[in-house]
């Protein structure tokens, strides 16, 4: 079960308005008492540099630990980071979800480099340590599933690791969310300087697309775009994040992938 909505208020009142607008998601996604762990995925590339100073991703991050309140009742997300190497940092939780985002900042400087595959080879490996995030071809079934808000601003350097440990992935009980922060190549118009320069300050997330439309043993990974976490409204980030995740564990129970 859920933490109630009154130990949340107890604890962490800075979360209630959140988790009772994840609470309106959960039930349109007629998910009510069910039962899941959340993570949080963090790119730490050098370019999130003012996503991280401007506080923009504690926020994010503390969206997240609402939603899970609501999937788990431990009252905690695992977070988890990546740049050039993956890094798992421990549970962002009701006690210390004020100051964590800045407090891992200081232990974990920036990176150069992104690599997604890295990241997912490692989560994989701490959720399923059976298989050490390597090659599985037949389901493998856990009594919850686990969520994964995949959080980056950026293309990756190893997509054919990250492909295939995607289509691992999909014969175990984990869901993907991808998120990516800023604006699509793709939508950049305009010609002469201004729209070299415009194509150039973008990002090319024709990737991510192709890892939402991937098919393998189950389709366990979506995709969306904002230019800006901060401006989309807490409402409609919570039926994005509830959009694909319920057909997807209707898909895994009928996959032998949750018991």
């Amino acid at each position: 079960m859920p933490i109630s909505i009154e130990i949340i208020e107890r604890d962490a009142p800075r979360l209630i308005d959140l988790a009772k607008k994840a609470d309106i998601s959960i039930l349109k996604a007629n998910l009510t008492n069910h039962q899941a762990k959340v993570a949080l995925c963090l790119d730490i590339s050098g370019s999130m540099s003012f996503l991280y100073s401007s506080g923009k991703i504690q926020t994010l991050a503390e969206k997240i630990l609402a939603l899970g309140c609501r999937f788990d009742n431990n009252g905690s997300i695992d977070i988890f980071l990546f740049g050039q190497n993956p890094h798992r940092v421990g549970q962002m939780t009701l006690a210390n979800f004020q100051d964590f985002i800045p407090n891992i900042e200081e232990e974990y400087p920036l990176e150069t480099g992104t690599y997604y595959g890295k990241a997912i080879k490692m989560i994989r490996n701490f959720y399923f340590p059976e298989g050490n995030g390597d090659s599985r071809n037949s389901p493998f079934a856990k009594d919850e599933p686990i969520y994964v808000m995949f959080v980056t601003d950026g293309a990756t350097s190893d997509e054919e690791e990250t492909q295939n440990q995607l289509k691992w992935s999909s014969f175990e009980p984990i869901f993907w969310q991808f998120m990516a922060i800023g604006k699509p190549r793709k939508d950049v118009s305009g010609e002469g300087l201004s729209g070299f320069i415009g194509k150039a300050l973008a990002t090319d997330f024709s990737f991510l697309e192709k890892l939402d439309e991937m098919k393998g043993y189950t389709d366990n990974a979506t995709f969306f775009n904002v230019e800006d976490p901060e401006s989309i409204s807490d409402d409609e980030l919570y039926d994005i994040l509830m959009a694909e995740y319920p057909a997807w564990v209707k898909l895994a129970y009928s996959k032998q992938l949750l018991k």
